[in-house]
């Protein structure tokens, strides 16, 4: 299926979505700043590196370049990352093709920050467990983790997806708190806000959470 490579784990239905309409898509989240864009500086330590996961149009990586980090992203669409280097030619070498659970180590791991906005709720919930482990173990000790899920949504959902048949997995963030506390990452930080599409309805939680060091 074009925008899925075969050893990439990313639900088919919306991992086609995001292929067919990755221009529109892209055009849309470069519409407005990046949302998280006020968080950079009090997440993240000053020139860390910092990966972003599901990168998208590069709009939030190249906000975080551009906020002096050494940024690297991964992104399992291939039209999503050519659409990436298309609007942000600076991110060339930058990108790689990765997804949630099976994420691996890009760039090598050891990542001061992790940027997540907006993918978690587009895995089955049997994945979600693997993926926050997968999302700690890209971290060094004392790093964080910067994320965003849906806390409302303006549509209705027919078997959990919406009408463009994209999953959208419920969320609820005092459950994720649970499941990262579990694994040793500690909540900092939660901040509930509006849409920046400004779509009726929609709401999002952004939540920080900390790795552990050794020993604590």
């Amino acid at each position: 299926m074009p925008g899925k490579p075969a050893d990439l784990s990313v639900d088919p239905a919306t991992a086609a979505y995001y292929s067919e309409h990755a221009a529109d898509v892209a055009a849309r989240y470069e519409q407005v700043p990046s949302p998280l864009a006020g968080h950079f500086a009090a997440a993240f330590p000053a020139g860390g590196r910092v990966l972003d996961v599901g990168c998208g149009s590069g709009r939030d990586l190249a906000a975080l370049r551009a906020a002096g980090f050494e940024t690297f992203g991964v992104e399992p669409v291939d039209a999503l990352r050519a659409q990436a280097l298309r609007l942000h030619p600076a991110l060339e070498g930058r990108i790689a093709a990765a997804a949630l659970p099976d994420l691996g180590l890009p760039f090598g791991g050891g990542f001061d920050g992790v940027l997540c906005s907006a993918v978690l709720m587009h895995l089955p919930h049997g994945e979600l467990f693997d993926a926050v482990c997968a999302l700690r173990a890209v971290l060094r000790p004392r790093g964080r983790l910067l994320l965003s899920i849906p806390l409302t949504r303006g549509e209705a959902l027919q078997q959990q997806r919406d009408a463009d048949g994209r999953l959208f997995t419920p969320l609820v963030a005092e459950d994720l708190r649970r499941m990262f506390e579990r694994i040793g990452l500690r909540q900092i930080v939660r901040q509930d806000t509006d849409d920046a599409l400004r779509r009726a309805g929609t709401r999002w939680s952004v939540c920080l959470f900390e790795r552990r060091g050794a020993g604590t």
